[in-house]
């Protein structure tokens, strides 16, 4: 096939939904490729594609799912032989980011139970490209745009996240991004009908109306993961000098981000992970027992704030102290969409299972 030209730096303006923008042309140029892996892409981005709204019968254009666009650096497919929805992303080959997770995705490294890391189901090299190669994920959701509704929803979160961010930096890498928008959920069990790419919130992409799913605790174990390793970095070894300069990802609030004065990126992702709990306990009620472990984690100053290592172990015993009855105690959105619920719609929440979002 011809040669492959990495993408455009700018997305091209807006057009309408039966024209291409100049970043889909790269997918319609690979399809043949990622055809011949063994992945499906949606019809949109098939060669020599016609609009199915445009034919004769079509259904309305809104409801059509090859109306929809995919992201700038990610696309949506299906794995051939066994149906499996995939992600496949861009990835720059000038940052560590492939060689960390082909790292962290190894046999040895895989087996191990904290690590979270996104699963690399396959890479593909682009011909005629040296600058950009192509990682295929699992489609997974963002952890938080489904309700948490119980303590050991959160609870569970928190565990696999701590323990895998001090399994990172064991192997000497820091993720320098450990927020917000980087940890991921695989939502098969608590969305059994699936979802969409372009939408999390339909099971098709253009169905608007009922969204089914349970909570998290009637489906765990819920399973979370990492995702975006383009700013980590990997130390060469335990001797190696831990201070660096630069972006540190989505937070904007770690105390110590300079681009100038070093700083210890073991120490931000600690903080980073830990500001995602505090998140969480400002936009739920219910999450006080979390505190004392978060401002630890948190702490302004870099030399007091804990290590990985120690947020781990601290975890572990605080996780010893919670009984099934602390797990189950119901949580609350601090500022919900839906006005409060009243206290006879607690009690059926409570004990009859109610869900007030559906």
């Amino acid at each position: 096939m011809a040669n492959v030209q990495p993408l455009p730096e700018r997305v091209a303006g807006p057009k309408g939904r039966e024209e291409l923008n100049s970043y889909e042309k790269f997918w319609v140029s690979i399809q043949p490729l990622l055809l011949s892996r063994g992945y499906e892409l949606r019809s949109r981005y098939h060669p020599g594609w016609t609009p199915s709204w445009l034919q004769p019968g079509g259904k309305p254009v809104f409801s059509c799912d090859d109306s929809l666009r995919t992201g700038f650096k990610m696309i949506d497919a299906t794995r051939i032989d066994d149906n499996l929805k995939v992600v496949i992303r861009q990835v720059p080959t000038k940052t560590d980011e492939l060689p960390i997770l082909l790292l962290l995705s190894s046999p040895t490294l895989k087996a191990d139970p904290r690590n979270c890391t996104v699963p690399l189901l396959d890479v593909i090299i682009l011909p005629g490209n040296d600058d950009t190669a192509l990682i295929v994920m699992p489609m997974l959701r963002d952890f938080g745009n489904l309700t948490f509704r119980r303590v050991g929803e959160v609870v569970e979160m928190f565990e696999q996240v701590v323990h895998f961010l001090a399994f990172l930096h064991e192997q000497n890498i820091s993720h320098m991004d450990f927020c917000w928008f980087n940890i991921m959920m695989d939502g098969s069990r608590v969305v059994p009908k699936g979802w969409h790419f372009f939408n999390q919130f339909s099971h098709d992409g253009v169905s608007i109306g009922e969204f089914e799913w349970v909570d998290r605790w009637s489906a765990r174990p819920v399973k979370y993961y990492l995702i975006d390793f383009e700013l980590s970095q990997r130390r060469k070894s335990k001797d190696h000098p831990r201070l660096l300069v630069g972006s540190w990802g989505q937070d904007r609030s770690v105390p110590e981000m300079s681009f100038t004065t070093p700083s210890d990126p073991f120490k931000v992702d600690v903080y980073q992970l830990g500001n995602v709990i505090k998140k969480l306990m400002t936009n739920y009620i219910g999450l006080d027992i979390l505190k004392p472990l978060v401002d630890a984690m948190t702490n302004p100053d870099p030399f007091e704030r804990l290590t990985a290592e120690e947020s781990s172990k601290q975890f572990s015993i605080f996780r010893k102290k919670c009984t099934t009855r602390v797990m189950k105690q119901r949580i609350w959105r601090n500022e919900p969409p839906l006005p409060p619920l009243s206290s006879v719609e607690r009690f059926f929440v409570k004990y009859l299972g109610y869900n007030p979002t559906n």
